[in-house]
């Protein structure tokens, strides 16, 4: 009995010595180091011997007790004993992890309330109309038609163009109804038909937004249409192409040289019946070359050279009112506004020559000009080609300059009153040119003899073609003459053949020799040589 006593206090002494203590809370540990520096962590037998930190306390046995060797223990299964008997490790302690700061949050994941929404305020309507159409003109198209054209609106909401017709000068458009409505900005020209000829009418154009929105005040024209002059058909002469509507109605003059039997000045129509005529007198017939040319004047008289003969101004009924006779006379003579006439001569002219005069009503020569003062010399000095210049058209310009074409040395020069040539045009672009024509812009209209021959606007400045019309056809060849209407189309004078046509090259009127064509030596003395347009009214359109 005492010794299962002795057995059960040693094992109860035994279970007390080897718990552990309460320890007192450790500080964290280091951080754990990388596992390539701490190297292999030791590794300790289950049953290994407690190290010093774990060893039991010193048993004192009592006095009263005299100690014998106990029997070895049994093993107790016991949760308790097991501590007791099994080897206590010390546990890593573990990292304490670092907070991480927390991201803020994305915008996508972060509600934001969404402003409220303003409402837009309703637009007014628009009520500006477009600016009023400026630039109106009038022109007579013969028969109860007239031909309207005007400057294009720049309204960026443009709709229409309307089109007004009344008995009295409008001002104001309310309260009319338009006879035409134009939906493209860009059209700027159109014709009013069924007018009572004789009778004037008066006519305004407005432009039109998408809101509908019109400029009521409006600057209008008036113009009278009278029925077109009519005459007699030729059967040598055929008008191919009319567009009333485009072409510049009126009359047109020309010297007429295709049957050297019957030389002529004759006026037609614009169905190319001739309305008026005179054959040239049979004892004036040899001077038809070169340049015949033909001159309405202010009085309705007209002016007409015969080359190597003399300069004529005759009335309507072939009645000789003035004239200069002078064998030193070719191509171009013009009336000037003083009553003097000039005239050019380059009909086998020589250096001794005056190319250019000018005489008063009397006969008297006021002015001339010499051509041998400015290019008797290289490269110029040795030409002769049915002359030394062959100068084929003068004319005095608005600020008392004149301008000569020097055919034989392709330019035109610009001469001061004095004489000195104060600048010369077209060389290295124009060929054998003729009847150069001053354009408002400054440049110049001018017929050349490139190939194809052509009509060509250049600068005057630089010398730069700005417009051209071929005329590819042979039979047509020379082109001696251009002039620029005023509508803005063109009248170019071929040999067979005479077209007006519009800046954008369209033929709108076309007359033709019927089943003729020149050949040989004499072919550039044959044919047409130059025309003028004479407007409704009697305006003279060729200069």
């Amino acid at each position: 009995m005492l010794r299962l006593l002795m057995t059960g206090l040693v094992a109860l002494l035994l279970a007390l010595g080897c718990a552990s203590p309460p320890t007192a809370p450790r500080a964290p540990a280091p951080a754990t180091p990388p596992a390539e520096l701490a190297g292999p962590a030791p590794t300790r037998h289950p049953l290994a011997t407690p190290t010093a930190t774990s060893r039991a306390p010193v048993l004192t046995p009592s006095p009263a007790v005299t100690a014998t060797p106990a029997p070895a223990p049994t093993p107790i299964s016991s949760p308790a004993s097991t501590r007791a008997l099994a080897p206590t490790s010390v546990p890593t302690p573990t990292s304490v992890p670092t907070p991480s700061p927390t991201p803020p949050p994305s915008p996508a994941a972060t509600s934001v309330p969404l402003p409220t929404p303003v409402p837009t305020p309703t637009s007014a309507p628009d009520t500006t109309p477009p600016l009023a159409v400026t630039g109106l003109l009038t022109a007579d198209a013969y028969d109860g038609r007239v031909n309207l054209r005007w400057d294009r609106s720049v309204a960026a909401d443009f709709d229409h163009y309307r089109v007004y017709v009344g008995a009295a000068e409008i001002a104001n458009v309310a309260g009319m109804t338009p006879v035409q409505r134009i939906a493209d900005a860009a059209v700027t020209a159109q014709q009013v038909t069924g007018l009572e000829p004789g009778v004037k009418r008066y006519f305004a154009v407005t432009a039109v937004d998408g809101s509908g929105n019109e400029e009521k005040r409006v600057t209008g024209a008036s113009a009278v249409s009278v029925a077109m002059p009519r005459g007699t058909p030729d059967p040598d002469l055929r008008v191919d192409v009319y567009d009333s509507g485009a072409a510049w109605a009126g009359t047109t003059l020309l010297a007429d040289n295709h049957n050297l039997d019957r030389p002529r000045i004759i006026e037609v129509n614009m169905r190319g019946e001739v309305i008026w005529q005179y054959p040239v007198p049979p004892d004036l017939r040899a001077f038809t070359n070169p340049g015949f040319d033909v001159e309405p004047l202010p009085n309705g008289n007209i002016l007409f050279v015969l080359p190597r003969n003399g300069v004529y101004e005759i009335d309507r009924s072939g009645k000789v009112v003035w004239s200069y006779l002078t064998g030193r006379i070719s191509h171009d003579a013009d009336r000037l506004p003083n009553g003097n006439t000039l005239f050019a001569f380059g009909a086998d002219d020589g250096k001794g020559d005056a190319q250019v005069r000018e005489v008063n009503p009397r006969g008297d020569v006021v002015w001339s000009w010499y051509a041998r003062d400015h290019f008797d010399a290289p490269p110029y000095n040795d030409i002769y080609v049915e002359g030394w210049t062959h100068t084929n058209s003068v004319s005095r310009l608005p600020n008392g300059n004149t301008w000569i074409s020097l055919r034989n040395f392709n330019v035109v020069v610009e001469v001061s009153p004095q004489g000195t040539i104060v600048r010369t045009i077209g060389k290295g672009t124009l060929t054998d040119q003729h009847d150069p024509e001053l354009q408002s812009s400054g440049n110049m209209l001018v017929a050349d003899h490139s190939v194809p021959q052509r009509a060509i606007e250049l600068d005057a400045k630089t010398g730069q073609i700005t417009w051209g019309f071929p005329m590819p056809e042979r039979v047509t060849w020379p082109v001696r003459d251009a002039n620029r209407l005023p509508n803005g189309n063109t009248l170019i004078v071929g040999t067979t053949r005479i077209v007006e046509v519009t800046a954008d090259r369209k033929v709108v009127w076309q007359i033709s020799l019927v089943g003729v064509s020149f050949t040989g030596r004499d072919a550039p003395a044959r044919g047409f040589y130059k025309a003028e347009r004479i407007g409704v009214g009697g305006r003279d359109a060729g200069r």
